[in-house]
């Protein structure tokens, strides 16, 4: 793969231009809201969602004649269908929508950035005209993106639009490999070199126990007023406060983390190597106390940030299984045994080393047996060490840590 697409989404405010725009607009988002419901209604009792094929079949005709465009139509059974299957993974009930919003397809609108001026193509061949507030400085960024779709919605008679844009980006050629090795209170990367040799190492703190301070403060307000917490505003705003500080905690760390580590590959121009962790919580089934960590743990964020950084920067990013990263020796395959403080032992070969540079030693193994690093690495002797941990490197194994918040 040579090249990379970036997504990014211009959120921004707009004025109708028209006195009949707003209302226009409205009546249209409360009939497209009408038509999701009832393609949801007519699907809650299947046991599988069909196709989209399938569902052209059965609604098209009849979405037609209220007068959608026919890409309205289309865009209406895919939120239909994502919204369905969100609500029974999670095991919810049917699904009752009540917000004004709509996504409209590239051939259903006309976007001029220099003007700032919308124009939407709404039901029964009508438009709205749509003014864009925002500054030349944001706008300047997307001249040379292309956009492909927008979303429109409207609350308390305000009307926001987001504009989504994308750029094709061209990866730069790749001289080594970073992997990260993604932990609730730490993450993990090291640079090898395509032969194997460890070039950099470091790790950097998370601010989960922050985290968890708040949720902790969230369940003493919840057990003090068990009964009527829902129904006082002071404790509900108590609440709230706590849960936005836990979100505006975790974006601020997966922004400076993924910033941080696209850095440091850009410099050594690697390929980023990163864990398959999609479907994680569907896998792991721990205690309470480790559930309530996994519950707050953001390493979706995490994740997603430093891919972003690196493809910002022509990096290539790779996702790799991490299925027993952490328990697997590098030198002979056997099992690891916890000798506490984070340290593991083989007890076959007699290996010694961090759990979370071990991690990041096998991810680099197990890219390589997949041919990602052109020509494989050989597997360690039994009486050596890996190819990264040759003599002085030995010292990576040690746990080393650098805050995040520190130049």
């Amino acid at each position: 793969m040579r090249e990379g697409e970036l997504v990014e989404a211009l959120k921004v405010r707009a004025l109708p231009e028209g006195s009949d725009d707003h209302g226009a607009l409205v009546e249209f988002l409360r009939l497209y809201r009408d038509a999701v419901q009832f393609v949801v209604n007519k699907l809650w009792s299947l046991d599988k969602v069909p196709s989209i094929s399938t569902l052209h079949g059965m609604f098209y005709s009849e979405l037609r004649k209220l007068g959608f465009r026919a890409h309205h139509v289309k865009q209406i059974y895919v939120y239909a269908k994502a919204v369905i299957k969100a609500c029974k993974r999670n095991n919810g009930r049917k699904p009752v929508l009540r917000r004004l919003t709509a996504r409209i397809d590239k051939y259903d609108y006309k976007l001029d950035l220099e003007s700032r001026a919308l124009i939407l193509k709404i039901h029964e061949n009508r438009e709205v005209k749509l003014r864009l507030l925002t500054s030349t400085e944001r706008i300047e960024k997307y001249k040379e993106w292309s956009n492909y779709e927008i979303a429109v919605k409207v609350v308390e008679n305000e009307v926001y639009v987001a504009v989504y844009f994308k750029k094709t980006v061209k990866f730069r050629k790749p001289r080594t490999v970073m992997t990260v090795d993604v932990n609730f209170d730490n993450v993990t990367l090291a640079v090898f070199t395509s032969s194997g040799e460890l070039l950099k190492l470091k790790r950097f703190k998370t601010p989960l126990r922050k985290i968890l301070t708040h949720r902790i403060w969230i369940e003493r307000i919840q057990r003090r007023y068990s009964r009527s917490w829902r129904f006082i505003r002071g404790v509900r705003r108590a609440i709230k406060r706590h849960g936005e500080r836990i979100r505006s905690i975790a974006w601020d760390c997966a922004h400076k983390l993924g910033d941080r580590v696209a850095k440091i590959a850009g410099r050594c121009r690697a390929v980023v190597l990163l864990e398959d962790l999609n479907h994680l919580r569907d896998r792991v089934n721990g205690g309470s106390s480790f559930n309530k960590k996994l519950s707050l743990w953001f390493y979706r964020k995490m994740l997603f940030t430093i891919g972003y950084e690196a493809l910002e920067r022509g990096l290539a990013v790779r996702y790799v299984n991490p299925s027993k990263t952490s328990s697997t020796c590098p030198k002979c395959g056997s099992k690891l045994e916890d000798s506490g403080s984070r340290v593991l032992r083989c007890g076959r070969c007699g290996f010694t080393g961090d759990r979370d540079v071990i991690a990041c030693v096998n991810l680099l193994y197990m890219y390589s047996r997949c041919g990602g690093l052109g020509v494989p690495l050989n597997a360690p002797k039994p009486d050596e060490n890996p190819s990264g941990m040759r003599g002085k490197r030995d010292e990576a194994m040690k746990s080393t840590n650098i805050n995040l918040y520190q130049s």
